[in-house]
């Protein structure tokens, strides 16, 4: 890396902030060892009230690390920057008090700054610097994951030094070429007085005199932030509002634009990477399908709550490449990897220290999952998500959504399902065949219940299968007492009903139970919240779909008397039920699949047959409604179900050290997809937008005209733009 022999100055501006201050000022100091670039450290003390402050920084000079330089009288942030601009005739770096800086920092950024003669100012990233900011944009961020300054700046460091060009640098950390200031000016303190507003009125100054300014992409510098203003900064924000509006009615939509294109993602995404590998934590490569759902969720929860040990990537099959995501980096990317690279896949996984495979399904993998797993040769795990193993009708349901009971049968009423069909040539017996070498190599084979195990064993009676309830059990100590709401004489029982309902998850028994309580005018109401695979009749009540998060705080509006599963396949798990349990509701579900072990001993909670007709279970329903009374009931559950298989001990297994391989930023990245697919252009606009407001609600100056829009109004927005959510 080439460096400009033009020495720098330093120019550090102090006011408060004991602690803060004196971690800066050390940090720059340690990172001079590394430095090639000639620099001089000026502290510039502007009257401050802490006498503690003056001394320590009178030390630093006495041992010759600092220029010190005293204002007897306070100046203000822009005249105390604007006196240490003019007293040098050097390139200066203006850095606040409250930053960390680490390595060879200075270094980059001054090479940055002489890759093209038009750069005048270059910011390096932070956690906190608007524009600059990561991991996460636009947004005040904490250290990452815990790592350390030293530590995040050497991932930064290992970038491409591809320069990105902003509309305006962030003042915490901001590098000026001589040049430039000999022809703009220093800081305007006329117009923008104590602070807030100078940096970038500099920058528009610059900009119109064909100068540019950067983001140096292999930076990192932290910024603890606040420290310098105090409780003046909301005043001096509004004011500083007004007067860049007034001067520059070109900025705002400038930096709009900027957002919305986001040219600096795939750094910020490439930063997380490779601290990944730097880190070298055993990487964990969950095989998937790409359908969404419980699966889909559940990998995801596995990730989040083994992530301080482990690193986490899911791959997911398309028609010619393989989909790979990584769910612990916050950044938002995709990497498509077509099937005939799967070198490269090996490469990038084991630069990033894979360590082993947990397989959650192979639908769309049929043909390259033998081929991926020899390839990458580390032991892996099978979780039974299904029954795909065993058929391809993967419920185990026949053409109305029952489950088939009878072994006997089960290939041929199984298969008697439109959408479903086995390979040409191969019956059911077949098809187990072509799975369990798979199964009965697989280091751990997990089930989310006892009778997907049974029924595993039923085909494959020497698969050893180890039952673990998922994640969001164990998360929690327990789940609450169940609370049976009081019901007035006549009034209807509300029963709701959870989740996206196909024909085995129990849509056809919604509509028939609903239709014939309307027409036996039973005090009944029937509300499904979630959407069904066809439209219901006025019987149904349906709300639509719904994010997650929501779920709790819309079961509290509905205060519904009763959840209701009428599924009748044998699910594996259900994280509706899990909300439901959650919420301390009470529950009728059928005596299938895993809801029978999993509400074990629980009040206020009825099984019911699963294949009963409409008749019975309405009866069910009614006798149900007849044990409420009119004052609220409380019962705590007892002897809650626990799964021996515990994922926070026993999931990160011992002793096998991942291999890893050097790998550059580039082929690191070669995947990687600049813009995530979309199905509409409109979602790409939406997701535009709402970069936008975004900003505009964390931005310094703009967050107080956010703050004028009314809360509903906010989360009306942020629901239209909004990604569908994901579906049970």
């Amino acid at each position: 890396m080439e460096i400009n022999n033009r020495p720098v100055d330093i120019i550090i501006p102090v006011y408060s902030g004991v602690d803060e201050t004196i971690g800066c000022i050390n940090s720059v100091c340690d990172s001079l060892q590394y430095l090639k670039t000639v620099t001089n450290v000026v502290v510039i003390f502007d009257a401050g009230p802490d006498v503690e402050l003056r001394e320590q920084l009178s030390d630093f000079a006495s041992q010759g690390k600092i220029t010190l330089l005293i204002n007897e009288q306070n100046q203000g942030f822009i005249r105390t920057v604007n006196r240490g601009i003019q007293r040098s005739d050097r390139d200066v770096l203006l850095l606040n008090s409250d930053t960390l800086v680490a390595n060879d920092w200075l270094d980059r950024i001054v090479s940055r700054a002489y890759s093209r003669t038009t750069i005048a100012t270059v910011t390096p990233f932070s956690n906190n610097a608007e524009i600059c900011s990561w991991p996460v944009f636009c947004e005040v961020n904490t250290l990452y994951k815990s790592a350390s300054v030293e530590e995040i700046d050497r991932a930064f460091a290992e970038l491409s030094p591809e320069p990105v060009d902003i509309p305006t640098a962030v003042g915490f950390c901001m590098f000026i070429k001589r040049e430039c200031i000999n022809r703009v000016g220093v800081f305007d303190f006329e117009t923008f007085g104590r602070g807030y507003g100078e940096e970038n009125d500099f920058c528009m100054r610059a900009s119109a005199l064909n100068f540019t300014h950067i983001l140096a992409t292999d930076v990192y510098v932290y910024h603890h932030g606040g420290v310098s203003f105090g409780d003046e900064k909301k005043a001096l924000v509004q004011e500083a509002i007004n007067k860049l509006d007034k001067k520059y009615p070109h900025y705002s939509p400038l930096v709009a634009k900027h957002i919305a294109s986001d040219p600096a993602r795939k750094w910020r995404y490439a930063a997380e990477l490779v601290l990944q590998c730097q880190r070298q934590l055993p990487l964990v490569l969950h095989i998937s399908h790409d359908l969404g759902g419980g699966t889909d969720k559940h990998v995801v929860e596995l990730a989040n709550y083994t992530g301080d040990g482990l690193q986490h990537a899911i791959i997911v099959p398309q028609t010619d490449c393989m989909r790979m995501v990584f769910p612990n980096v916050i950044n938002e990317g995709l990497f498509d990897i077509p099937y005939h690279q799967m070198g490269a896949l090996k490469t990038l996984l084991f630069a990033l220290s894979l360590n082993r495979i947990h397989i959650h399904h192979v639908i769309g993998w049929e043909d390259h999952v033998e081929e991926l797993l020899n390839l990458l040769n580390v032991p892996f795990d099978i979780t039974l998500h299904d029954y795909y193993f065993l058929h391809v009708n993967p419920a185990l349901a026949d053409s109305q959504g029952y489950f088939c009971e009878d072994q006997s049968i089960r290939d041929e009423v199984c298969a008697d399902v439109s959408e479903f069909a086995f390979p040409e040539d191969m019956d059911g017996n077949e098809w187990r065949g072509k799975w369990a070498s798979l199964l009965n190599t697989a280091e751990r084979v997990i089930a989310p219940c006892n009778m997907v195990a049974s029924l595993y064993n039923e085909y494959h009676p020497e698969l050893s299968i180890t039952c673990a309830y998922h994640p969001d059990h164990e998360m929690l100590e327990a789940y609450p007492a169940v609370q049976l709401r009081p019901l007035g004489e006549g009034e209807a029982l509300r029963v709701v009903v959870l989740g996206g309902l196909s024909r085995i998850k129990g849509a056809d028994v919604l509509e028939s139970v609903s239709e014939l309580a309307a027409e036996t005018e039973a005090a009944l109401e029937f509300t499904l919240l979630g959407f069904g695979y066809k439209e219901f009749s006025n019987s149904v009540t349906t709300l639509g779909e719904y994010i997650d998060a929501d779920l709790p705080d819309l079961l509290e509006q509905l205060e519904p008397h009763l959840i209701w599963f009428p599924c009748t396949w044998p699910e594996t798990y259900s994280y509706t039920l899990s909300a439901a349990l959650e919420a301390g509701l009470p529950v009728v579900c059928p005596n299938l699949g895993s809801f029978p072990e999993r509400v074990q001993n629980r009040p206020f909670t009825w099984l019911e047959q699963w294949d009963s007709k409409p008749e019975q279970r309405l009866h069910r329903l009614l006798a149900i409604r007849a044990s409420f009374g009119e004052r609220a009931q409380h019962q705590i559950w007892q002897d809650q179900p626990q799964s021996l298989f515990s994922y926070s001990r026993s999931y990160k297994h011992p002793g096998l050290a991942p291999d890893v391989n050097h790998i550059s930023s580039e082929e690191l990245m070669e995947y990687w997809l600049s813009e995530p697919p979309v199905e509409e252009e409109v979602i790409v606009e939406k997701t535009r937008f709402y970069r936008v407001l975004a900003w505009f609600n964390s931005h310094r100056f703009f967050g107080l005209l956010a703050n004028l829009i009314p809360m509903w109004m906010r989360q009306a927005v942020k629901t239209k733009l909004s990604d569908p959510p994901l579906r049970e």
